[in-house]
């Protein structure tokens, strides 16, 4: 049994008006990758022989250009072309990257795969949840499965599940069609989380269709709602385990459809939403720590730019902090980046920072002290996943973290490799929206302040253009099934 593996997995906002380019990506080739995917251990223990191609992730950010997309789907198939037997095909993909004049970019991978290998051979996916998956995508992929959580922390999991049903399908020989329902609703990022209804009890309902007689696996994907596409809206797959089991998977999909759309209304902010002036004085006002604020119109982890200064003008402008120690973690400005790489450690420093995009990264003039150098972690905040470098300056009570690119602070150790003890902070001001597990895990408040940016909350007000309509929340729509 020969099977390849690989990855290609990014989240495309189409609101952010930068291309993401091949820089932005973290890749691993070769032999590397065997320790990149947790699907390894599985194949390996199932006696197959294991071909590597790439894998290669990017945190959030704009569409992905076409001469970046083409360099690394080449990769791709590059390793398909050259292996002739191959029994089956395994991936890491996300289900949302959008690529300059082409679209789906899972899509067009798969088009290109099955030129290349047939229809006979299986291909098993593992998505992430919040994927905006193509009515297509059923008919390139045999095994289709989503995260089960969010925050993710079940990605490992999930690629041992979807290893497990690739061996199984090569051994029973069936030709394996996914049922699939798209749902005619839109889901803002920070409406569903998973510990919380309706997203838990979803889940619930998934976990009792894949325990159920005929079923390999039943994923619910939220979509991404900041993606101005054709594609863009919920959906759901459920894998038969053999192809006579079908009409049944079709049936579970449905039902599950009209549940699942039955509580849309019940989709909402799950954290405290305030306007940034409100969402400050709340965090002054707390008696507990630490405060968490979500510069939630700046998401880097949904694609936002990570230049907005809005709140860092703000909290410059007040001028009792109530004794807060602030940190705000961090500001993507590559220019002032440079410009700190020349002080040293506790040198007095007069700095612009914002690089002036609009007018909620307007620069601010702050004069400090050099507090901190360190490196910037990429999404994992894994200890070799190192995408650039940081430079604390203090201003008084508030500690400015400045990034040579646009990344967030997702874990302790972000703040660690950044020179940083969190304990010292009262409030923490983050480019996120929900705050990720480890975060969410010592904060004592939590708040959503609705800032502008690529990533605003409030999606009725964005201008969409390309998404298909009706479709909730901007039309009342009756689902309609097969």
């Amino acid at each position: 049994m020969k099977i390849i593996i690989g990855g290609l997995y990014h989240e495309s906002n189409t609101f952010n008006p930068m291309l993401t380019e091949k820089d932005h990506f973290s890749i691993v080739e070769g032999n590397q990758v065997y320790d990149r995917v947790c699907s390894t251990q599985v194949f390996r223990e199932e006696g197959a022989t294991v071909i590597p191609s790439i894998y290669a992730t990017a945190l959030s950010s704009g569409v992905v250009s076409e001469k970046t997309y083409r360099y690394f789907s080449d990769k791709i198939l590059t390793v398909v072309k050259k292996e002739a037997d191959i029994d089956g095909i395994w991936l890491h993909l996300h289900g949302s990257m959008t690529v300059e004049n082409i679209g789906s970019g899972e899509l067009q991978l798969l088009k290109e795969i099955r030129e290349i290998v047939g229809f006979d051979i299986p291909i098993s996916l593992t998505m992430d949840i919040h994927g905006n998956n193509t009515d297509e995508l059923k008919d390139y992929a045999n095994i289709i499965r989503a995260y089960r959580t969010v925050p993710h922390i079940d990605q490992c999991e999930t690629e041992m599940i979807t290893a497990k049903l690739l061996v199984d399908s090569i051994r029973s020989g069936e030709k394996i069609t996914p049922a699939f329902v798209r749902l005619p609703f839109i889901i803002g990022g920070e409406q569903a989380i998973g510990n919380q209804d309706p997203l838990k009890s979803i889940f619930n309902k998934l976990e009792e269709i894949e325990n159920s007689d005929g079923i390999a696996s039943a994923s619910f994907f939220i979509g991404f709602s900041w993606a101005d596409t054709k594609n863009t809206s919920a959906s759901i797959y459920i894998v038969p385990e053999t192809q006579s089991y079908y009409q049944l998977a079709q049936e579970q999909a449905n039902k599950l459809a009209e549940y699942v759309y039955s509580r849309r209304n019940e989709f909402k902010l799950v954290s405290i939403p305030l306007n940034p002036q409100e969402a400050i004085e709340k965090a002054l006002n707390s008696t507990e720590k630490p405060v968490f604020i979500s510069d939630s119109g700046d998401n880097t982890t949904g694609g936002g730019i990570g230049v907005n200064t809005e709140l860092l003008s703000s909290f410059l402008q007040i001028g009792n902090l109530n004794n807060k120690k602030v940190c705000i973690a961090a500001i993507y400005d590559e220019k002032a980046s440079k410009i700190s790489e020349n002080y040293n450690l506790g040198e007095e420093i007069s700095l612009d920072i914002g690089i002036g995009f609009d007018s909620y990264s307007k620069s601010v003039t702050v004069r400090g002290i050099v507090k901190a150098k360190g490196a910037l972690l990429g999404y994992l905040g894994g200890e070799s996943d190192y995408v650039g470098s940081t430079c604390t300056i203090s201003v008084g009570d508030i500690d400015i973290v400045i990034a040579d690119k646009g990344h967030s602070f997702i874990t302790m150790n972000h703040f660690a490799k950044a020179g940083l003890k969190i304990d010292d902070y009262d409030i923490i001001v983050v480019k996120q929206g929900y705050l990720f597990a480890e975060l969410a895990e010592i904060s004592k408040l939590h708040i959503l302040a609705i800032t502008q940016g690529a990533t605003y909350q409030l999606i009725e007000e964005l201008d969409f253009k390309n998404i298909k309509r009706p479709i909730y929340p901007f039309d009342e729509v009756e689902l309609k099934l097969n």
